[in-house]
């Protein structure tokens, strides 16, 4: 699969401002949406501007390049073998340093309110299941976090959240 390389500053042509893509998802479907920072900061707080979710045809610059997704894991069962939480990977996320993570809906809802129960990023490498990518040995995977630590996480808000919250009369 060829993806916009991340980290390079590019331009959003929606908004012509300038920054840089800090994640890619790709959903089951084969949507892409590119998680992109604009340059600045918020003179309020004096943290980065928010971040925003772009689909590529608002890209300029930028180059593609040949990323090697397990895009077998797409539908797939898993199981986060920290909290034992079980579900199936919709979506696939690639961060800027190389590390992927996998968005996990659980089936069913909750007790309470009866809402379904909210989807989890998980680093694939703390996943099991029978589409997740195995190391051959422990030394495998500790070389693999050393070269792909997994990233603080970004705002829970996904592509599709934050085209509800744009939506008119959309109230959270």
């Amino acid at each position: 699969m060829e993806l916009v390389k991340l980290g390079k500053t590019i331009t959003d042509k929606a908004t012509n401002l300038k920054g840089q893509l800090t994640h890619v998802q790709i959903t089951g479907s084969d949507a892409i949406f590119y998680l992109f920072q604009p340059k600045g900061l918020n003179p309020e707080t004096g943290h980065p501007v928010n971040t925003h979710w772009i689909t590529e045809d608002r890209i300029k610059g930028g180059t593609k390049v040949k990323c090697d997704l397990p895009m077998e894991m797409m539908g797939s069962t898993v199981t986060d073998t920290a909290s034992g939480l079980k579900g199936i990977v919709t979506s696939l996320e690639l961060h800027i340093n190389g590390c992927i993570h996998a968005i996990v809906q659980p089936s069913g809802t909750t007790k309470k309110t009866g809402n379904m129960i909210e989807s989890i990023n998980f680093d694939i490498r703390r996943l099991k299941g029978t589409k997740v990518p195995k190391f051959k040995d422990e030394a495998a995977k500790d070389k693999n976090q050393k070269e792909h630590p997994s990233p603080a996480a970004h705002s829970r808000m996904t592509p599709v959240s934050q085209a509800e919250h744009s939506m008119p009369g959309f109230r959270s």
